[in-house]
């Protein structure tokens, strides 16, 4: 029995001496993933109108500026005869003014008999009542005046509003009852890069309104999307530093930042794993990292 107690004892002993060593290792794990490659910002620029193209001014990779020219067009027809009318109508007022006129005009009528009631009955001539309604009368129609002066001046602004975003299609000043310029231009929305073209873009083609013919996005720097499983999503905060591997640039190494950790999984079905999305910066200066390139991230450097 002495000699059994001594030989547990023993391993007692050696197991306590190697537990520091497997928590060690646990402590320098690195999480490794493999990601997708996007651009921070993308805007796919639409058509404002049914429009037909004269001229494509830029290319997929061309550097643009915010309101750089990316194609001319024209309207199609029946599009230019509905802004041409919307133009030339204006600010659709008239119906407003002539009821302003009208009720002015009631205004000053009660105005003449509520001061030629008030005299009457201040000397006794007349009904002080009817001189009461008559005051109410001018207060009510004051209002309604008012009210459609507030009318008047919403349309107005809402019309001046629009000329201003015409101007912006046309790229000249816009008049109420000119004629439209022939040549509009699709301008780019944001500082960046041409990402793509739609096939479809040539002159001659027609466009209806809300088709996206060309995409912009900022490339520098990029997005690094990766979904990580939810044992080790735990390990991974904001700030922390990694390392991305594009193999597609002879597994070109890229230091990254964690900017971002979605809260919600992206599978909520209990019989199947939570995921969840994380997001790195990376810098793009020379502008190698394209949008879809597959990447290998390497988690574990804590960036605090």
């Amino acid at each position: 029995m002495p000699q059994t107690m001594s030989i547990f004892l023993s391993c007692a002993f050696l197991c306590l001496s190697f537990m520091p060593c497997r928590v060690h290792a646990a402590e320098i794990h690195s999480t490794i993933l493999t990601g997708k490659i996007v651009t921070t910002v993308t805007r796919a620029v639409p058509m404002p109108f049914n429009s037909i193209v004269d001229e494509v001014l830029v290319k997929p990779g061309d550097a643009v500026e915010n309101d750089s020219p990316l194609l001319r067009y024209h309207l199609q027809e029946e599009a230019e005869r509905v802004l041409q009318r919307e133009v030339t109508t204006g600010a659709n007022t008239e119906e407003t003014r002539s009821q302003m006129l009208n009720m002015e005009r009631q205004l000053a009528e009660t105005i003449a008999q509520r001061n030629k009631t008030h005299q009457l009955a201040a000397s006794g001539l007349g009904s002080n009542q009817a001189s009461s309604r008559l005051e109410d009368d001018v207060h009510s129609l004051n209002q309604r005046i008012e009210l459609l002066n507030a009318t008047l001046r919403k349309k107005e602004s809402i019309f001046a509003d629009r000329l201003k975003e015409l101007q912006g299609y046309f790229g000249v000043p816009v008049r109420a009852e000119e004629q439209l310029p022939q040549t509009l231009t699709l301008i780019s929305p944001i500082r960046g890069h041409v990402l793509s073209l739609s096939g479809a873009v040539n002159p001659g083609t027609l466009l209806n309104a809300g088709a996206t013919p060309v995409q912009v996005g900022q490339l520098d720097p990029m997005l690094v999307q990766v979904h990580v499983y939810e044992a080790e999503i735990t390990g991974i905060e904001p700030g922390d530093s990694a390392m991305v591997e594009v193999p597609s640039l002879n597994n070109k190494k890229y230091s990254a930042v964690v900017t971002a950790i979605s809260w919600i999984s992206t599978e909520m079905d209990v019989s199947k794993p939570s995921y969840y999305m994380v997001e790195l910066q990376v810098p793009n200066h020379d502008l190698e990292l394209k949008p879809g390139f597959k990447t290998v991230v390497h988690f574990g450097g804590k960036n605090r």
